[in-house]
């Protein structure tokens, strides 16, 4: 793909082929803005001048920042989306919400646990077993809340009052047999 406008080679990697506007090495995909300029002449006033330089006419530069008028883009980062309420799916086919800034307590005492109270007929879950939440950014977690038989997450068994973090698609297990999948 040469076609003679051809400047030198990357001071990085020594990558032949660099052209005005380049933005990364074709040969060690570094960004010229993160190399370190050449040390071979220190009689040179201005050390980035074998740097290509970018030129905003080029057809191959690539625009960086936002176009004035242009449609702005979803949300991609966690502190830009909105926090979603995890659903907790438990094995006899009932899913229970949890939204963010709730927390909801997991047990058999239909009284202290009233969003499980289906869980009453399971003997070997604690009266309160375990509390899951969503915290207002959105992260959520699960915590063992002193009970006989315990909480497990991600393969461990939780200490009382320790936390795990929760994220769609983990599978916890409270006492032997009760499974519950995270859901989106």
């Amino acid at each position: 793909m040469k076609d003679g406008t051809d400047t030198g080679v990357c001071p990085e990697c020594g990558t032949p082929g660099v052209r005005p506007g380049q933005l990364v090495c074709q040969g060690c995909f570094v960004p010229f803005s993160l190399m370190a300029p050449p040390k071979d002449r220190d009689d040179d006033p201005d050390p980035t001048a074998d740097l290509p330089q970018v030129d905003p006419d080029n057809e191959q530069t690539r625009v960086i920042n936002m176009i004035p008028g242009a449609l702005p883009r979803p949300a991609q980062t966690r502190r830009d989306t909105p926090p979603r309420a995890l659903r907790l799916s438990f094995p006899g086919g009932e899913i229970v919400p949890v939204e963010p800034g709730v927390r909801i307590r997991i047990g058999r005492d239909p009284q202290l646990c009233p969003a499980v109270a289906f869980l009453s007929t399971r003997d070997n879950l604690s009266r309160l077993h375990a509390t899951v939440a969503v915290e207002a950014d959105g992260s959520a977690w699960i915590s063992d809340e002193g009970s006989t038989n315990g909480t497990f997450a991600h393969g461990y068994r939780l200490g009382p009052g320790d936390r795990a973090p929760l994220r769609p698609g983990d599978r916890i297990r409270l006492a032997a047999d009760v499974n519950v999948n995270v859901l989106p």
